[in-house]
């Protein structure tokens, strides 16, 4: 057999293998209905994270009944997170927020689109998942230094919601970081596409946010208005 076949076989196994082999996770032992969620939820985002080829979602920093944080690291089940943290909070046994953050535009879309594909995997794909991070992510590297934060809604609804947020140098130790919260939908609900909250234009501008009822969930709606000039008739009023 010449080496380039040799080459090409062990190929074919390594990405046979399944992703339990390739991030070993110790999970904690009798977990409760929380837990499982959250198990069965980053099955689904290192699967998203392995068809892009960026890595697994390999430590548990914390893993209660309503409470975890996870990330990746350099070694499995590593104690100190290493620039990428996700944390989730369970409700009732179902899954009820997550904040991503990421210390490396650079690695943000790939893992946000993932954990935003994972939360309605039959309705968006993992392509159309990472236009939001990306542009997102992209902002950020244009304009380092300035923030941008969208206003957060934490009542869970009958859609996904994801916002997104940039703080640099946060701690003012020459590190920024991306943020994601993403809000998964109330149990039960009908699997729809992710609401995303809209970045507002450059330019000063002032938001009006309309919450509205409907379904029986609740849904986010975001208007944005041009801030009137000093010497216009708007301005004067």
């Amino acid at each position: 057999m010449s080496t380039m076949v040799k080459r090409l076989c062990a190929l074919v196994c390594a990405l046979m293998l399944p992703l339990s082999a390739l991030a070993e996770i110790t999970w904690p032992a009798n977990m409760q209905p929380g837990q499982l969620a959250l198990k069965a939820y980053i099955e689904l985002v290192n699967q998203n994270q392995s068809q892009q080829s960026r890595g697994w979602i390999n430590s548990v920093f914390e893993c209660y009944p309503t409470f975890a944080t996870l990330g990746m690291t350099t070694f499995d089940m590593a104690e100190i997170p290493e620039g990428v943290e996700l944390t989730f909070t369970m409700e009732n046994g179902y899954l009820d927020t997550l904040q991503l953050r990421v210390n490396d535009p650079a690695r943000f879309p790939a893992l946000a689109a993932s954990c935003i594909q994972a939360a309605s995997p039959t309705v968006i794909t993992l392509e159309e998942a990472l236009k939001d991070p990306t542009a997102h992510a992209n902002k950020a590297a244009k304009s380092p230094n300035n923030s941008f934060e969208d206003e957060v809604d934490l009542l869970n609804g009958m859609t996904p919601r994801v916002y997104y947020a940039y703080y640099p140098n946060q701690y003012r130790d020459g590190v920024s970081w991306l943020q994601m919260t993403l809000v998964f939908p109330l149990p039960g609900a009908a699997e729809a596409g992710v609401a995303v909250t809209p970045t507002p234009p450059p330019g000063d501008t002032e938001l009006d946010f309309n919450i509205t009822d409907y379904d029986g969930g609740t849904h986010l709606e975001v208007f944005t208005t041009p801030t009137p000039e000093p010497d216009s008739p708007a301005g004067e009023q």
